[in-house]
């Protein structure tokens, strides 16, 4: 590992938050941004957890840019299923946003935009198995929002009386 790598873990430390500013949460759902994308709450916490795994798995081991970038990575694999069939540059809208919730905008522009040169010979598999894993865990959030909104569905419309789009209505 390069010296270099070590001096760089102080901008891992979380950033200051002044006293009066509002809570992450409340922060996250009142952006513009994060209002443009409905599933910015769902993948959020997903997000946050990526970024503490990445940071702890990673951080004696590689340069800041190749973890921002492993960060992007995942960030990319786990909103590609829910975004397959979008625009792209709206699932790229999405990527920024997510990923700066954890990186400062410097970083996070490039993480998204360029490939850090790798200072171990793994850097680049794991950029693929680590996309391939957000994009596993990004499936089963559809799967399991799909399911709460059959459920949340076929309760509203048992709640007004609506028949609704049933099996039991098609017979």
């Amino acid at each position: 590992m390069a010296p270099q790598a070590e001096n760089r873990m102080p901008s891992f430390e979380p950033r200051e938050r002044p006293s009066n500013a509002p809570s992450a949460s409340v922060s996250i759902r009142e952006t513009p941004m994060n209002m443009q994308f409905p599933e910015f709450e769902l993948f959020s916490p997903k997000v946050e957890a990526a970024w503490t795994a990445l940071r702890r798995q990673y951080a004696s081991r590689i340069t800041d840019p190749e973890i921002d970038h492993l960060f992007a990575c995942f960030v990319l694999g786990l909103t590609s299923p829910a975004y397959a069939e979008q625009e792209p540059a709206l699932h790229f809208d999405l990527c920024r946003a997510l990923v700066a919730v954890e990186l400062p905008p410097d970083r996070a522009r490039t993480a998204l935009h360029a490939v850090p040169e790798p200072t171990q010979p793994w850097v680049a598999s794991a950029c693929a198995l680590i996309e391939s894993q957000g994009a596993k865990i990004g499936r089963i959030l559809q799967e399991k929002t799909s399911n709460f909104e059959d459920l949340s569905t076929a309760g509203a419309n048992a709640a007004t009386g609506s028949p609704g789009n049933t099996e039991e209505n098609a017979k």
